[in-house]
């Protein structure tokens, strides 16, 4: 059995970044101070959906290049 690719594991572990980071958003909650204003880790949110993204595109360009890798080997 071969080792995952080195594609694969950056695109899971992006993935799994990004969902901790939206994780960790709602674990850490938001509250408002006695002047009424708001405090929150909004900024993990954009980073999260980003890092997601990112493992999302990764992880379709490591399956492409498999199958088109696959392709080639069974037309020799």
């Amino acid at each position: 059995m071969s080792s995952p690719s080195l594609t694969s594991q950056v695109a899971v572990s992006l993935l799994i970044l990004g969902s901790l980071c939206l994780i960790a958003f709602r674990l850490i909650g938001a509250s408002i101070d006695g002047d009424g204003v708001l405090h929150e880790p909004f900024a993990l949110i954009p980073i999260g959906f980003a890092l997601i993204a990112s493992g999302a595109v990764v992880g379709t360009f490591g399956l492409v290049r498999a199958a088109l890798g696959a392709l080639a080997r069974r037309r020799r």
